[in-house]
């Protein structure tokens, strides 16, 4: 509430009340209290939402719920066994934000995942089921996009043929956000402005980029051993394998059957 204009004047001159001088306080107070609140409001509003934290316990149940509806739709059963037990314990807790994960693998939550083992084991399937959990709970923080190595080299050769502009905007949507590729190695080359070229040995050295600027992380499943993957990139690729991703084996025999 303003003074009106005799009050002005009467504080000016000190003729204000004792009576007067506190009430115009307390007033004044209020003011100040509720101007506060109402830019506090608004910048509540500009704030983005904290993400929710997963429980470690909350989200091995989702895999267990949804790897069985998964393999079902397969017409297979979700096995755990003495060889995967342990893996899926680490995806939950890596997943799950859980700080257990960097003292049991000895990595870093911060960094990706690289998953390789031999064909059948399950490496591919259990990004199709955390994908599926964070599509269902619109869960942001663990949701990624879901590709072949296949399919990206497909895209490519399409607009390198249809555009003649070498597959540049192919690159840069793969460049992008948190992206799980799987069976990386087993790509062809691909041939850019009439050059042969492993195409991601440079989508890999931009992720790489993106991951040290800006924090994005990039998911990768691969039949090949480490030492086979070293051999079929750059050697530039190479060392940023240990820099970019937590390299996790998953053994086993085929369990598609």
């Amino acid at each position: 509430m303003k003074n009106s204009l005799g009050q002005q004047a009467k504080i000016q001159m000190g003729l204000e009340t004792e009576e007067e001088r506190k009430k115009r306080i307390e007033l004044k107070k209020e003011e100040t209290k509720k101007s506060n609140q109402y830019f506090d409001s608004l910048k509540e509003k500009n704030k983005p939402r904290p993400l929710t934290p997963i429980p470690t316990q909350w989200i091995k149940k989702q895999i267990w719920v949804e790897g069985k509806k998964y393999f079902a739709s397969k017409g297979r059963y979700f096995n755990v066994d003495s060889e995967n037990k342990l893996f899926l314990d680490i995806i939950s807790r890596y997943f799950s934000d859980d700080i257990e994960f960097e003292k049991i693998t000895n990595g870093e939550l911060r960094k990706g995942l690289l998953i390789y083992g031999e064909c059948g084991t399950g490496k591919s399937s259990i990004f199709d089921i955390i994908q599926s959990i964070s599509l269902k709970y619109d869960l942001k923080q663990i949701y990624f996009k879901n590709t072949s190595v296949h399919t990206v080299i497909t895209e490519f050769n399409k607009e390198s043929k249809a555009y003649g502009n070498g597959g540049e905007s192919v690159i840069e949507k793969y460049s992008r956000g948190t992206i799980h590729f799987d069976d990386l190695g087993t790509e062809n080359q691909v041939q850019a402005w009439g050059i042969k070229e492993e195409l991601f040995d440079r989508i890999l050295q931009i992720r790489y980029n993106n991951f040290k600027n800006l924090g994005k992380k990039t998911f990768v499943t691969t039949n090949l051993s480490i030492e086979k993957l070293e051999k079929r990139y750059s050697p530039q690729v190479k060392s940023r394998l240990y820099e970019m991703f937590n390299i996790i084996p998953l053994t086993g025999n085929d369990r598609r059957f």
